[in-house]
Formats: structure tokens, sequence, C-alpha cells
């Protein structure tokens, strides 16, 4: 592992409680104190996983004979994922599951194992539906994890999203922007940092407010107890039920937020 000589200034009192850490054994040293200091505090707020929800109908693209997945379409030069995995890497993601299904081959084709991009990709079997991706997670991921639909990019700052997450105490937030036509996106209606309702694609006019899922999610494990068999939909089935028990927070991405759908 690289390692870097830095000087820094410290106040005598905490560089006295950086010492008395050192035991000869598993902290040899000052350098190895701050260090193991440093990275105990980064592990807790930080996201390593994602889950990339890549499913849904294929496209056909130049390249490949069947049909591929959306996040394989061309956009600014490279795949539409790729720009997924530019922001995941920066974020800190290490560890990237897509879900993609029937679709899955076309996309080991361009990413394989994921190390070209700087993270480790591998791929979930089956995908009956956004929220049944949930039950085969659950031998794969415990600790709070990102998911994301594969069909939308955002600057959010992860760090930012995890520190509400964790203060909120829900099962899962979702992230929300605003916009002028809620109808065609999972319409959110907000108690403080609560949503206590989710409503999949209202009908137009009938929205009760301008926030929307913009389909970036954190969540805990505790969420894998909480899908039920006829749980198929995270906004048709899930959320709505998340919303009812009141552990489930709404977050406000800041920065650029762009749909597949819109992109240019």
């Amino acid at each position: 592992m690289n390692r870097s000589r830095v000087t820094i200034t410290i106040r005598t009192d905490l560089l006295r409680s950086v010492d008395a850490l050192i035991d000869g054994t598993k902290i040899k040293n000052r350098s190895h104190a701050i260090e193991s200091l440093l990275s105990k505090d980064f592990s807790n707020r930080t996201i390593r996983k994602a889950v990339i929800l890549s499913g849904g109908k294929g496209i056909k693209i130049k390249g490949h004979k069947e049909e591929v997945s959306r996040v394989l379409s061309p956009y600014r030069g490279k795949l539409f994922i790729e720009h997924t995995f530019d922001w995941l890497r920066a974020q800190g993601i290490e560890e990237v599951i897509i879900s993609a299904s029937a679709l899955s081959s076309g996309i080991k084709e361009e990413i394989g194992d994921g190390k070209k991009f700087g993270l480790s990709v591998s791929y979930l079997a089956k995908d009956e539906g956004t929220a049944s991706v949930l039950k085969y997670l659950v031998n794969l991921v415990d600790e709070t994890f990102l998911m994301i639909n594969g069909d939308v990019l955002s600057e959010a700052d992860l760090g930012e999203m995890f520190e509400f997450h964790k203060k909120c105490g829900g099962a899962c937030t979702v992230g929300m922007i605003s916009v002028k036509e809620p109808a065609a996106y999972g319409n959110i209606v907000l108690s403080g940092n609560q949503i206590v309702d989710f409503i999949e694609k209202p009908k137009a006019g009938k929205e009760e407010s301008y926030l929307v899922n913009a389909g970036v999610y954190l969540m805990e494990p505790d969420i894998f107890n909480l899908v039920s068999p006829q749980c198929v939909s995270l906004e048709r089935d899930l959320f709505p039920t998340l919303a009812k028990r009141g552990v489930l927070c709404g977050y406000y991405l800041q920065g650029e937020w762009i749909s597949l759908d819109s992109a240019r």
C-alpha cells in the first residue's frame, strides 16, 4: 500500500493521547497510531459497496448482436455506466454489484470484473424487480450500502448524504430532486426529514409536491428484513411501506442530476 510522508502540527494533549495507543505490537509507532485512528474514523463515514440497478428494457447498440442494458448507451464520449463509475470511484466506492439479469452478458463484455475502471465489479444472476434484488444481497452486504438506478447520474456528495442518513436513523434514505413536472417520477411527501408518503408516477395534477425520487438510495442491511415475498418494486411496493412505518428518509441532492431519458 502506497504511503506519503507528511508534516503536521497537533495539540500537545492530543499527541499524548495518540502516543498512549502505542503498544509495540498492534500499534508500533506514532505514525501507525495516527493512521489507525484516521482509518477507523473514515471507515465509519464512508460507503464501500454500491448496487447498480441496470435491468428493465434492453436496447440495440452498435457492436452487440443482442439487446443490452441501457447503461451501455453512449454519452459524452463514454458509456453511460462509465460516468457512473467515475462518480462512484470519486466517492470512495470500492465494490460494485450490477443487477441486470438477462442483460448482464452485454455489460460483462464491456465491463468485465471492473479492474480497468478501478473497481471490483460482480453481477447478480437474478433480477425480478427493483425490490426483489434485495433478497439476493442478504449474503453479500453487511453494512450501509448505496443503491443507484443505472439510468441516472448524480454529483451528490455521498459523505454528506451518509451523515444525514445516519442522523435520520431510517432503514433507507432516498435522494430527492425538485422538478417542474413530478408526474413522471416517484412523488415524495415530506414531514421534516421523514418521507411520509411515496406515490409512484401520480396522475398529472394529482402530485403532492415537486419533490421526486432521484434514484439514489442509502440503505441499511436491516432493510432485507422488510422485504416481503410479495414485494417486487422499490417504488410501488417497498417505499410506500417504509414511509408508513416511519423508516424512510429524504435527502435533497446537490449538484447536477441527469436522467438517461433526457440526456443529450
